[in-house]
């Protein structure tokens, strides 16, 4: 007879379970999603639907700096613009100094660095090594992708050996989990360790499916007693 025990949920003192994701957040999620035309996802970079978490768990007064068009987070923080041109390591080295200046300006904040799909390792190394030296409490948010049965032409787990950059991956399609890691890549920052990288992961070509996106958020949301309104 077997003594294990079944699990158990942790619920709050209300009677739901917990979670860490306040609900209000999870119903901006799930109605920003929703409101975003098919033809976006047609020509998704991959980070789209994790920019909308993304910048729904920063702080308002957290600079968000776009390195491309950036439609996701656009759709929460109305009115920003991709204003950094060029393309590759330029426009993403561009997109950190842009963000080092906002920082000068709010001291306190953490920014936010909108960087699209990452296409080669220049695009990245010099503004990666340029943040981990200085530690500077910046987010960086970037699509890669897998194919299976292919070796992954950008490996970002090397960076945390290479320069003590933490990468916190997650499947490109999933809010929830793009708002948690951004929970703890936001405490990483604020407590003076430098910055993070949030991979927001495809599986084949630039592979964002609204529905995949809306299905894996409303079932949390259901798990949690918080149905989409």
């Amino acid at each position: 007879m077997s003594t294990s025990k079944p699990a158990r949920t942790r619920r709050s003192a209300a009677g739901k379970r917990f979670s860490l994701v306040p609900a209000d957040a999870q119903q901006k999620m799930y109605k920003t999603i929703a409101a975003l035309k098919p033809s976006l996802f047609a020509a998704a970079s991959g980070t789209e639907v994790a920019e909308i978490a993304v910048c729904l768990a920063i702080g308002n007064n957290d600079p968000l700096v776009l390195a491309h068009a950036a439609k996701g987070a656009r759709a929460v923080r109305k009115g920003s613009s991709a204003a950094n041109r060029g393309q590759g390591a330029d426009r993403f080295e561009r997109a950190t100094v842009s963000a080092v200046a906002a920082l000068i300006a709010h001291e306190t904040a953490t920014a936010l660095v909108c960087g699209g799909r990452l296409q080669h390792t220049d695009d990245y190394r010099r503004a990666f090594g340029f943040a981990a030296r200085h530690k500077l409490p910046i987010i960086f948010l970037v699509a890669n992708s897998l194919t299976p049965g292919k070796k992954q032409s950008l490996d970002l787990r090397t960076l945390y050996a290479e320069l003590g950059i933490p990468v916190f991956s997650m499947d490109g399609n999933d809010a929830i989990a793009a708002y948690r890691v951004t929970t703890e890549a936001l405490h990483n920052a604020r407590h003076g360790r430098g910055p993070c990288v949030i991979e927001a992961l495809t599986f084949g070509n630039n592979n964002i499916c609204k529905t995949t996106s809306l299905n894996l958020l409303k079932s949390y949301m259901e798990r949690h007693d918080n149905w989409p309104l």
